[in-house]
C-alpha cells in the first residue's frame, strides 16, 4: 500500500467565540482560510487535489468543504464532503483520508475541520437552548440515566472523574499546568508555526486567546462547581467556547515527491473506538493502544502524546492509563488552554504534534481526542527532522 504522508498544516487562532477575534468571520472564512493555506504552503498544484473532506459541527445542513472548494476557484470537478462525528470529526476526516490514499484511491487530500459558535447555524429540531444564543442544539447520545443528552459537563467531564476516582485538586492542578504551558509557548512564539491570519470584518486575527495565567490552582480551587460539592467541573477546568478552523494535506508520498515536496510525517497508525457516552475517555485510551497496535509501535516508542482535553479530567486520565510522565503528554498546554472549535480539533491534534516533534529533529508522535456520543480517535505519526 501507498504510503501517507502529511505535507502542509494550518490553522487559524483560536479564538473566544461571541467576543473574540474570528466572532465576525464565518464558517466559511475560516474554512477558506486554512484551505488555501495549506495549499500554499504545500506547494501542490490545485488540479492535484483529489478530495475535501472536513469535520462539521451543529452545521445547519449543506458542506462547508465544497462552498470552499468552489469559492477558492479549484477545478469544479474537485469533490469535498462534510464529515460528522462531533469532537472527533477532524481526526475522523484525516482517517478517511488516509484510507483512500493507502488504498490508491487518490493522491492528495485535503482534511481538516471548522467550528464557529459565533456564527455557524446549530442542528435542530429544538432539544434545548444553548444557555448563550436562542438557537438549539441536537443532542450528543440518547439521554441515558443520568447522563442527559445536552450535558456534556456531566457525561464527559464528570463522567470521567467519577470512572477513574478523580478529585477536584487532581484535575484543577492539570488545568493550571495546562493555561501554564500554552500562556509560555505562546510568549516565545512556539505556536506561530501552526497559524494563519484571519480577516474578521474590520481586524485581523493572530492570537489564541484563551490561555490564562491567571488559572493558578489556588484560583481554580475558589470557583464553584456545575453540578453542586460533589462535582469536579468548573468553568476553570474545561475548555471554553472557541471558533476555529485546522486543515492538513496528506498525499500519497510517491507523488508528493515526484513534485519536490518534502513530507512532514507519515501516518503509520489510526484507530476509532466506540463506547457508553460517559465512558469516552476509556474508549479514546482503547483506541491509542489499538492505533499504536496497528502501527507496531510500543507506548514506551512513543516520544510524544497529544490528547485533546476538552475536560480536565480527560487528560489526568489519559496519562494516568497509559502510565505517562508529563513530558511526555501535552507539553504545549493542549485543547483545555488552547481551545475547542469541535470540528478542527482532532485535526489541531496532529499539527500540533507535528510541529512540535519537528522542532525536536523529529520523533514518533501519539494524537486521540474524546468525542461526545461515546467515541474515542487516534492517531499515529512519524514525524521527520525539520528541513534544513
Amino acid at each position: 500500500m501507498s504510503d501517507a504522508v502529511i505535507v502542509a498544516y494550518a490553522r487559524t487562532p483560536f479564538t473566544r467565540s461571541l467576543v473574540g477575534g474570528l466572532a465576525k468571520a464565518s464558517e466559511f472564512d475560516l474554512a477558506n482560510t486554512v484551505i488555501a493555506e495549506v495549499i500554499r504552503r504545500s506547494g501542490m498544484p490545485p488540479e492535484s487535489i483529489d478530495n475535501i473532506a472536513m469535520g462539521e459541527v451543529l452545521q445547519g445542513g449543506g458542506c462547508i468543504a465544497r462552498y470552499s472548494a468552489l469559492d477558492l476557484g479549484l477545478p469544479p470537478d474537485t469533490p469535498a464532503v462534510a464529515i460528522g462525528g462531533w469532537c472527533a470529526s477532524g481526526m475522523i476526516a484525516m482517517h478517511q483520508a488516509v484510507a483512500s490514499i493507502r488504498a490508491g484511491m487518490g493522491r492528495c487530500i485535503i482534511a481538516g475541520g471548522v467550528n464557529t459558535p459565533s456564527a455557524s447555524p446549530m442542528a435542530g429540531p429544538h432539544f434545548a437552548s444553548t444557555g448563550i444564543t436562542d438557537t438549539p442544539i441536537a443532542p450528543m447520545h440518547p439521554g441515558i440515566g443520568e447522563m442527559p443528552a445536552l450535558d456534556l459537563a456531566l457525561m464527559l467531564g464528570e463522567g470521567t472523574a467519577r470512572q477513574y476516582g478523580l478529585t477536584r485538586e487532581e484535575v484543577d492542578e492539570w488545568a493550571a499546568r495546562a493555561h501554564s504551558l500554552a500562556s509560555d509557548a505562546i510568549e516565545a512564539g512556539v505556536l506561530d508555526w501552526e497559524k494563519v491570519a484571519v480577516a474578521a470584518g474590520d481586524t485581523v486575527a493572530t492570537a489564541d486567546e484563551l490561555p490564562c495565567r491567571d488559572f493558578t490552582v489556588a484560583a481554580l480551587g475558589q470557583m464553584d462547581s456545575f453540578l453542586g460539592t460533589d462535582c469536579t467541573v468548573t468553568v476553570g477546568n474545561q475548555t471554553g467556547l472557541t471558533d476555529g478552523a485546522a486543515a492538513l494535506m496528506i498525499c500519497d508520498r510517491a507523488f508528493a515527491e515526484s513534485l519536490g515536496v518534502q513530507p512532514l510525517a507519515r501516518i503509520v497508525g489510526w484507530s476509532v473506538v466506540g463506547s457508553e457516552p460517559e465512558r469516552a475517555t476509556e474508549a479514546t485510551v482503547t483506541a491509542t493502544r489499538r492505533a499504536l497496535t496497528l502501527a507496531d509501535v510500543d507506548v514506551e516508542a512513543v516520544d510524544l502524546f497529544e490528547v485533546h482535553d476538552s475536560y480536565a479530567s480527560i487528560g489526568v486520565a489519559y496519562g494516568r492509563e497509559l502510565k505517562l510522565a508529563d513530558d511526555r503528554l501535552n507539553v504545549r498546554g493542549g485543547g483545555l488552554a488552547l481551545g475547542h472549535p469541535y470540528g478542527a480539533s482532532g485535526t489541531r491534534v496532529a499539527g500540533t504534534l507535528i510541529a512540535e516533534l519537528q522542532r525536536r529533529g523529529g520523533g514518533v508522535g501519539a494524537g486521540a481526542i474524546v468525542s461526545a456520543g461515546g467515541l474515542g480517535a487516534a492517531v499515529v505519526l512519524d514525524v521527520f527532522p525539520a528541513a534544513a
